[in-house]
């Protein structure tokens, strides 16, 4: 078997020292990949671990790390490794940027104020931190998520929704959406409320709605590698 775990966030570079990156650590997408390595090493042959900046390695003589910057590098790993390798599953649990940069100005120029003799360096490695109203026009992303099934239908695809202090049946309404849209065979549900130091309250929910409650990072992980195995092991019957 070979799998792709995703974790950490993108970063959207500025310029070649700012980013605009997102609040998340990749515990998670950690974990998970470490109750593989843990529990199935047996029967993996490969573990692609495609990570943000922050997220922690995990060890192990059949990882493959590859590290990400923006959605692009993320979009340009997971085309490469649909098309040429065979890919029994994708645990899709990173938090990609949902903007990237499309230019950088100021507000004078916007307004057509700045004599251009006058205006601050905006090009080159590093913008002027002259500049007292830099503006970051960005634009949408690709979702990246929406590519994975259509390069490679057979893969078991897990994907992730996290939203803050919603009704419990708007995040489950959310999460289903999610996983119509993009033919995922599980997505894992939590709310920002129900996420701690020590407690992390997810809910995997399957095809048929029905879903599976865990209370820590390390039952999310367990229950994810558990139920993706047993699928796997369904359809090559």
């Amino acid at each position: 078997m070979k799998i792709i775990i995703t974790a950490g966030g993108t970063s959207e570079r500025i310029d070649d020292v700012r980013t605009i990156t997102n609040s998340s650590t990749g515990r998670l997408g950690y974990a998970i990949g470490k109750a593989f390595a843990d529990n199935y090493s047996d029967v993996l042959e490969r573990i692609y671990y495609l990570h943000g900046e922050r997220a922690d390695f995990i060890e192990g003589d059949k990882v493959s790390h590859i590290r990400i910057g923006g959605v692009m590098d993320l979009k340009e790993a997971l085309e490469r490794l649909l098309t040429e390798e065979k890919i029994d599953a994708v645990i899709h649990a990173m938090a990609v940027s949902d903007y990237m940069v499309n230019e950088v100005t100021t507000l004078d120029i916007i307004r057509g104020l700045e004599d251009p003799m006058d205006k601050a360096e905006l090009s080159g490695n590093k913008i002027s931190s002259d500049i007292d109203d830099l503006v970051i026009h960005m634009k949408r992303s690709p979702k990246v998520i929406g590519i994975i099934k259509k390069l490679s239908p057979g893969t078991i695809l897990t994907g992730f929704k996290l939203l803050s202090g919603v009704p419990h049946r708007e995040l489950i309404g959310v999460a289903c959406r999610l996983m119509e849209k993009n033919d995922c065979d599980f997505v894992l549900a939590n709310d920002l409320k129900e996420i701690g130091a020590d407690f992390h309250r997810g809910y995997l929910i399957h095809r048929d709605k029905t879903y599976d409650i865990m209370e820590t990072k390390e039952e999310i992980a367990e229950m994810i590698a558990r139920r993706t195995m047993e699928t796997v092991k369904e359809r090559n019957r």
